[in-house]
């Protein structure tokens, strides 16, 4: 397949930086015209939505179908020729930036909270980058940190959110994921939660404690949590 694309665009292709199960989904359509999910998944990928994104962060960009292989409706990706060569794709974070963006939060997790080492962090786009792209230059209010379970949720609710096909920015920004501390929907339902995270061992101890009376009432932590404070705004 790869003989009938222009040869400066199969080099360009295989110049971008990516993932290495991007590469294999990319090499695949060069080899076969395309790729579908069950062929990402016979690579050993479990998520082909995350190497077809992965593919899309590099620039790239894809044609998407629906087909229907042995009786199961399956997703099938080919490649666009980009004339330009210009689509930019995801642009580095630099260190300094990401240093500077971690001081200001404390090297906190903007949703869980928790406080972790810089090593322990990633700086995630409040929006994401199949939302909106990038700018020009990279602005502390356009990005957060976040731990790495919680920047995998994050990846996990917006894949499976109705704005990740409409893809409206400012949907995003009103989302819990794109503003923790100031948000009025969750992934476009209208739904409220607060995170909170008990770290230190006097913390963790008070906790216990909450976690204990909450097991005695046959109720779950979070559950009993949310009783109290539902209890504190009937009196407010």
């Amino acid at each position: 397949m790869s003989a009938d694309l222009p040869e400066e665009f199969v080099t360009w292709l295989r110049s971008r930086e990516m993932s290495a199960r991007a590469k294999k989904a990319v090499e695949f359509m060069l080899a076969h015209g395309s790729v579908t999910t069950a062929d990402i998944e016979a690579m050993g990928y479990d998520h082909p939505p995350r190497a077809i994104g992965d593919v899309k962060d590099a620039g790239i960009r894809l044609a998407k179908s629906m087909i229907t292989v042995g009786g199961h409706r399956m997703a099938r990706y080919t490649l666009i020729v980009d004339s330009t060569l210009g689509h930019p794709g995801r642009t580095k974070i630099p260190k300094k930036f990401r240093d500077t963006l971690f001081a200001a939060h404390d090297h906190r997790c903007a949703m869980c909270g928790a406080s972790f080492t810089t090593r322990e962090l990633q700086a995630d786009h409040r929006v994401p980058f199949r939302v909106a792209g990038d700018g020009d230059q990279c602005h502390l209010d356009d990005f957060m940190p976040l731990c790495a379970s919680d920047n995998r949720a994050k990846s996990f609710t917006c894949e499976s959110c109705p704005n990740w096909t409409r893809q409206d920015p400012a949907e995003c920004r009103t989302c819990v994921w794109g503003s923790p501390a100031d948000f009025c929907h969750i992934a476009t339902r209208p739904h409220r939660q607060i995170t909170i995270t008990w770290t230190d061992a006097a913390e963790v101890e008070h906790f216990d404690r909450l976690a204990a009376v909450a097991r005695a009432l046959g109720l779950s932590p979070s559950a009993y949590a949310k009783a109290v404070l539902d209890r504190e705004a009937e009196r407010a």
